[in-house]
């Protein structure tokens, strides 16, 4: 009896395992788009609905904020299909991503041409029109768009940004403030909330939304800028520096952090690692304002006045009026003439730095003796001593 107890319990275990659901394997949000990307690209490759297989790519890249292979996919999808309003909808927002706002808002347009009558369409076009300074038509679009959908994150950020620009800081940080809140990867959210509490000298604030920006998007060179700019104005010139760097680690074109860097490397006298910034500048942007200037005048402190010529010459080649390159060599043809030496103080100023010892200018003068001074006795006073 105990053992035919034994064999109906197995079966029934054998049945229970046989109909058993295996738990679903739950993947990352990394995970879920590195595995579609791959099949996409593989649809792509087999030549299977390309148009829309590019697009989705493109749309998967956007999220991930890779703009330029966003770009390059969504271009691709247009090139085989030119009139779907999504494919141009999804360009508008790379362009405005990428800061090409007249792109942009010819994409927006043909979006919406094509009858494309959606809130987003309606929040880009809001938002093209507040960066070109049109804020009737922002305003109209963004009716629209809160209208359809009143609780859209990015509705709220173009409000704030619209508020901003119109001069109302306050209301902007509340409606930025909304937006986060209701949607917490608009990453310009964060960014325009730092930047908005900075102008004000709110620097907890802008550290506090810098921070939760931050938290979100460790990998973002503009919040690391933006916190490098907080520290400079607050005077933490080293916290400052290491953000700025960080900035330029993770985005090796950024040149207003190499510029930062260099202004303010300067400052502590740290001329080698300012020339190094402004080097880095220059290969990209040449025509950063004076960039020339700035590497012959590292150069100079150095001790390299053969480097320092150069680029003082380079500057005054672009801009004849430039009186700082101007007086820089002619700092370095009195050295040459041996009529200037180095001051004792290399730390100075550069309007300091150097002391002239041209004796020839030097007018000399005989001491004269000094004249006799008769003084008449006043007999009409008379002392009292005591």
């Amino acid at each position: 009896m105990l053992m035919l107890g034994s064999l109906i319990q197995s079966c029934e275990s054998d049945a229970r395992n046989s109909t058993r659901i295996p738990p679903t394997i739950k993947k990352s949000k990394a995970q879920w788009q590195t595995d579609a990307m791959n099949s996409l690209s593989d649809l792509i490759n087999r030549n299977v609905d390309v148009d829309l297989n590019y697009f989705k790519r493109s749309r998967i890249y956007y999220d991930r904020e890779q703009y330029v292979q966003a770009m390059e996919d969504i271009n691709e999808a247009i090139s085989e299909k030119d009139n779907v309003s999504e494919y141009f909808l999804l360009r508008g927002k790379i362009n405005r991503e990428l800061g090409e706002i007249d792109n942009a808002l010819e994409d927006a347009e043909r979006a919406e041409a094509l009858q494309q009558n959606t809130p987003d369409l309606y929040v880009l076009m809001a938002d093209i029109f507040q960066a070109k300074n049109r804020f009737r038509e922002s305003g109209v679009y963004l009716a629209h768009a809160m209208k359809m959908a009143p609780y859209d994150g990015s509705a709220y950020y173009v409000k704030g940004m619209l508020q901003a620009r119109q001069g109302d800081s306050l209301a902007s940080l509340a409606s930025l403030n909304s937006a986060i809140l209701m949607n917490p990867r608009l990453v310009r959210a964060y960014q325009q909330s730092t930047l908005i509490n900075l102008r004000l000298k709110n620097y907890p604030d802008a550290l506090s939304f810098n921070n939760r920006g931050l938290k979100r998007f460790p990998n973002n060179p503009e919040l690391y800028f933006e916190r490098g700019e907080i520290y400079k104005n607050m005077a933490v010139i080293d916290t400052a520096i290491a953000n700025y760097r960080k900035a330029t680690v993770l985005n090796p074109k950024y040149g207003e952090a190499f510029f930062q860097i260099g202004a303010l490397e300067i400052k502590q006298h740290g001329y080698y690692s300012a020339l190094l910034a402004f080097q880095q500048l220059l290969q990209i942007n040449p025509n950063h304002p004076q960039i020339n200037y700035l590497v012959a005048f590292c150069y100079e402190k150095l001790g390299n006045d053969i480097k320092a010529k150069e680029y003082f010459t380079y500057e005054m080649e672009k801009n004849p009026a430039d009186q700082m390159s101007r007086y820089g060599l002619w700092r370095i043809r009195q050295r040459e003439n041996g009529r200037m030496y180095p001051s004792f103080y290399a730390d100075d100023n550069i309007e300091s730095d150097y002391r002239t010892i041209d004796t020839t200018r030097v007018k000399i003068d005989m001491i004269k003796p000094r004249g006799t001074i008769n003084m008449r006795i006043d007999s009409s006073r008379n002392a009292k001593i005591q």
